[in-house]
């Protein structure tokens, strides 16, 4: 029984992938799985079964069919790390699916400790709403149109007084066990990250 919901799993995930692959048939695939969770970091970064020998490289994205997880920080022959989109290390161009207001998605400790990250430096004009989706922007190194999450909040930063949203990822960090690496799109390049490892 375990087996046959194993392989029902499995296609639901190679269905859904399919649905993206043909919404992107510019973007190339390695399929990994979880092999180790990181228990001291707070953010939720993980260990994946694949590496160089799959052609993933340093930065590559890396998604679930629900939506962005993070990028690959360390990679290995047979294995990778990866950061998730709560960490502060990572900056992520953004913007609303539906008013397209823009800005940057970026991690705190206090956001991830509620599973959260922030939508950041938005105009004071803007008119992002709670509920709204959010998505990348194609800026750095995640292509355009990738599900990031959901506006839960929303305030005024302290510091410059510009507006935030905190978004709660589409992706569940903690329940995932398979994703996708995009090793390959056209225009990856820049790279936009705030910190190393």
């Amino acid at each position: 029984v375990a087996d046959y919901e194993n392989i029902l799993s499995e296609n639901e995930f190679y269905k859904n992938f399919l649905e993206i692959k043909e919404n992107n048939p510019d973007f190339k695939f390695a399929d990994a799985n979880i092999i180790a969770r990181d228990s001291d970091d707070v953010y939720g970064g993980f260990t994946i079964n694949k590496g160089s020998a799959s052609d993933i490289s340093l930065y590559d994205p890396v998604i679930t069919e629900a939506g962005i997880v993070g990028y690959i920080t360390e990679v290995g022959l047979t294995s990778c790390k990866v950061t998730t989109l709560l960490s502060h290390d990572i900056t992520l161009g953004a913007i609303d699916n539906r008013t397209s207001d823009s800005g940057i998605i970026t991690g705190n400790l206090n956001l991830a400790q509620k599973g959260l990250c922030k939508f950041a430096n938005l105009s004071r004009s803007c008119t992002v709403a709670v509920g709204d989706y959010i998505v990348t922007s194609g800026e750095g190194i995640f292509p355009e149109g990738l599900l990031v999450g959901l506006v839960e909040n929303i305030g005024i930063d302290e510091y410059n007084n510009s507006i935030y949203a905190e978004i709660k990822p589409f992706a569940d960090f903690s329940e995932i066990r398979s994703v996708m690496v995009i090793t390959s799109f056209e225009g990856q390049g820049g790279i936009n990250v705030k910190g190393g490892n």
